[in-house]
């Protein structure tokens, strides 16, 4: 899968609104899906447009999310979504970034379905949401034994079973999420010794401690989170 620039303005592709910014820059997955989802023409601002005549961004999320139990590449009609460059050489199984481009954009369908208030936010780290949704008291246990279920998952397929269960109670509950974040967070998962960094950043977004000053995954380059990602033509 073949890529192209494109250029935008600094403050395209889903920057986080209100002068925030996330505590980490954003790695390669997370800047494309940031952009498929967030940009000026991303999903979640065409899909969420109030005159809903957008039947193309309604399409696209239903497609994506019959594709959200489905391997990478195994659903023609949202490759155009979840396409990754892909390095020479590359063996027949899905790539890290494969699994996490294909992972939360598939997931963002999912907890966006029929919902008309964007459920994609910047900054939202996943560990920040599941503190909305256990509780401040954690009043809501069953939600904290869903979490601590995904927190200690062993393999990336034990990690997207347990996130598909997880998001959907996001999506019940009306609370955002940072896809693009998450989809960093599933790259370095896979990282070998990465998933201790992962858990460490959720645990510390769960509790808002401060947060590493470090990715998870390192960005291919020194380029700010919010600039665009290259894309086909």
């Amino acid at each position: 899968m073949t890529t192209s620039d494109i250029s935008t303005s600094a403050q395209a592709g889903g920057a986080p609104p209100d002068g925030a910014r996330r505590s980490r820059p954003l790695g390669e997955a997370g800047r494309l899906v940031d952009w498929r989802i967030g940009g000026p023409r991303g999903l979640q601002g065409r899909y969420c447009s109030k005159n809903r005549k957008e039947a193309l961004a309604r399409a696209q999320v239903a497609a994506l999310r019959k594709g959200a139990s489905r391997s990478p590449g195994e659903l023609p009609e949202i490759w155009e979504l979840t396409r990754v460059e892909v390095p020479d050489g590359a063996g027949d199984a899905p790539t890290w970034e494969e699994i996490a481009v294909h992972t939360a954009m598939t997931l963002y369908a999912v907890h966006q379905q029929s919902r008309t208030e964007p459920m994609f936010r910047p900054s939202v780290g996943l560990g920040s949401a599941a503190h909305d949704l256990v509780g401040r008291d954690e009043e809501n246990p069953s939600a904290r034994a869903r979490f601590n279920a995904l927190v200690t998952s062993t393999t990336v397929a034990e990690l997207r079973h347990h996130l598909r269960g997880f998001v959907s109670l996001l999506r019940a509950r009306g609370i955002a999420l940072d896809h693009a974040m998450l989809a960093d967070d599933i790259v370095g998962f896979q990282r070998p010794g990465g998933a201790k960094k992962v858990r460490l950043n959720w645990a510390r977004q769960y509790y808002s401690l401060p947060a590493e000053s470090q990715p998870a995954t390192a960005p291919a380059s020194d380029a700010d989170s919010t600039t665009a990602p290259t894309q086909e033509n």
